[in-house]
């Protein structure tokens, strides 16, 4: 039984008295109890036939599984890297233990405390039943839905922990596949339900749909509205998108076991060291370029001695991550790529009756700020974490670089790592200036050397500059915004970095940052009346998606220069960040071990 597990009992009682785990809770909840007093109707009950209650239940329960979805890795996901990352993971297996209890120890202690995190949050749902309107019933569906997904969320967060080595690998393959079971689900539906030679397949595509917490939950509080539109689910209740999910769950929980089990008891796999002289020569360097394996990047090539003006730190770390791994750049680039080609066509085939150009506009902006919010809190979390972790951080202590060299240079190298992927996804701004109404510039081919000369030609006459800024004024503001918002998410990874004990602390703490920033901070655009417009302008000037929609096809018409005030917090939070980090790797340099 796992209570006398010693696994469980050490990583259980070590997580609850943790003041990360308490500053967690106290955090999720404290969130929670605003949320209730935000909504709390004036008239303090409706009625049965009101829809304010069920108003209430939608914001509050999506804000509960957002929350919950955010704090699972968090939890589960670090339970075996963290093993690895310390060297302790071979002593698990030679202690009197066997493979399974070591994995019961670890499976049941980082459940049972996501378990205990939605339990916890039972009471204040309960407050909302106090409002009227709505069934007891119903308040435990939801519940439950919302603990199965935090359970087999869980579940992958344990399957990645075990078969990545690093604690911020694992966290950011488990938000991943968050975002595309619990995100991305809808898009199928969404992107190729109207296409003709697929409308065949649009059942497939509405069940994918409800694999969804988020979808099954809105079934839950509005079937009528659901079955208006949603044809293969309406035609009758024996199949609804509540038991999909649930079954989906189910599936999702055993897969993820299976994973989490075999990967526990597999025998670790060494990277493969490249095995060599290394070597000074371009006779050889060209000789090893032009054969197979045909070397880009040669890992033999010796380096060249760093030069006496140039940053060692960022020397360092541009060699360390963009230059030591070329192969995973270039496939991770290619696929960027290619996911905002696909998706552009899609949008433009499935709406190619009714296309306008807003409706592209608005498609590149969520994906080139999903792009950024998902790889740069991962990219610089543990930049300083690891220097700890690894004993390199006392050798950083003892050379004569400034605490600001340091972060200055693993800034600048995250950023340029950072900008490769983000230049990837370029073709979305192409797209964009294309769909833009222009006379500044002739038809025809850039390639074409008449094009350019018609273009010297008109440079030359009064007004034409102006024509190009007002014509491709709303681009170049939305690149500004997303190279502010990249250097927001980096400087929030490496602020978590400098204050926590670990990696995986440090991605999780960054990763709910950017949340907030992105998600949370669009809470006015559903609150409505609640809160003043002064407070919801505030707030929404802290969300890069609000300000780059505003400036590209005029939304958001309520909160005027609501850009210009993104791009100044932008500004203030990447300067918090950086002094922040600064003055904290500061006391870790003054600070005896």
């Amino acid at each position: 039984m796992f209570p006398v597990n010693p696994i469980f009992q050490r990583e259980f009682n070590a997580s609850s008295r943790s003041a990360r785990t308490n500053f967690l809770i106290w955090a999720y909840l404290i969130l929670l109890a605003l949320v209730i007093l935000l909504l709390w109707p004036a008239s303090g009950i409706h009625s049965v036939a009101s829809s304010g209650s069920r108003q209430i239940f939608t914001l509050f329960f999506g804000v509960n599984l957002t929350l919950v979805l955010l704090m699972v890795p968090a939890f589960s996901a670090t339970s075996i890297s963290w093993e690895k990352e310390n060297n302790t993971y071979d002593s698990l297996f030679i202690t009197m233990m066997r493979p399974h209890e070591i994995m019961q120890g670890k499976l049941f202690s980082s459940i049972l405390m996501i378990v205990i995190l939605v339990f916890l949050s039972i009471p204040i749902a309960s407050v909302c039943a106090l409002t009227g309107g709505i069934s007891i019933l119903l308040v435990i569906k939801i519940v439950f839905l919302i603990l199965v997904t935090a359970v087999s969320y869980g579940l992958a967060g344990l399957a990645c922990s075990a078969w990545f080595s690093r604690s911020s690998t694992s966290i950011v393959m488990n938000y991943a596949v968050m975002m595309v079971f619990a995100g991305a689900s809808w898009l199928p539906s969404a992107l190729l339900s109207n296409i003709f030679y697929l409308q065949k397949f649009k059942d497939v595509w509405q069940f994918a749909r409800c694999i969804s917490p988020y979808d099954a939950m809105f079934y839950l509080l509005y079937p009528e509205t659901y079955r208006l539109s949603m044809e293969t689910i309406s035609r009758g209740d024996t199949i609804t998108p509540y038991g999909i999910f649930m079954a989906f769950s189910l599936l999702f929980s055993i897969v993820s076991f299976s994973l989490f089990s075999k990967g526990i008891t597999r025998p670790i796999v060494k990277s493969k060291v490249v095995h060599g002289e290394f070597y000074t020569g371009n006779r050889q360097a060209i000789k090893r370029k032009l054969t197979w394996p045909f070397y880009l990047i040669d890992p033999l090539k010796r380096k060249k001695i760093i030069a006496n003006w140039s940053n060692p730190v960022f020397v360092v770390e541009m060699r360390s991550k963009l230059f030591a791994n070329p192969k995973f750049v270039l496939r991770l680039v290619s696929a960027i790529f290619i996911i905002s080609l696909v998706i552009l066509t899609l949008v433009s085939l499935q709406y190619s009756s009714m296309l306008k150009a807003d409706t592209v506009r608005i498609v590149a902006i969520i994906f080139q700020i999903s792009v950024v919010a998902l790889l740069a809190p991962g990219v610089s979390s543990g930049l300083i974490t690891e220097e700890i972790t690894s004993g390199t951080f006392l050798m950083l202590r003892m050379t004569p670089m400034k605490p600001y060299t340091v972060i200055f240079g693993k800034l600048k190298a995250t950023f340029f790592y950072a900008l490769i992927f983000i230049v990837s996804s370029f073709f979305v701004i192409f797209a964009m200036a294309y769909l833009e109404q222009q006379t500044v510039f002739p038809d025809g081919s850039v390639f074409s050397p008449h094009w350019w000369a018609e273009v010297i030609q008109r440079s030359q006459q009064a007004g034409w500059y102006g024509n190009v800024w007002m014509t491709y004024k709303r681009i170049i503001i939305w690149i500004f915004i997303l190279l502010l918002s990249t250097l927001t998410f980096l400087t929030c990874g490496l602020f978590s970095s400098s204050v926590s004990k670990n990696t995986g602390m440090a991605t999780a703490f960054s990763y709910v940052i950017t949340a907030i920033i992105c998600i949370v901070s669009l809470a006015p655009l559903v609150l409505g009346n609640r809160i003043s417009t002064s407070f919801s302008y505030i707030i929404l000037s802290f969300n890069p998606i609000a300000a780059a929609a505003q400036i590209t096809n005029n939304s958001l018409s309520d909160y005027p220069g609501l850009w210009k005030a993104n791009m100044t917090c932008l500004s203030i939070l990447i300067g918090f960040f950086l002094v922040a980090a600064i003055l904290r790797t500061w006391y870790l340099f003054r600070t005896r071990d």
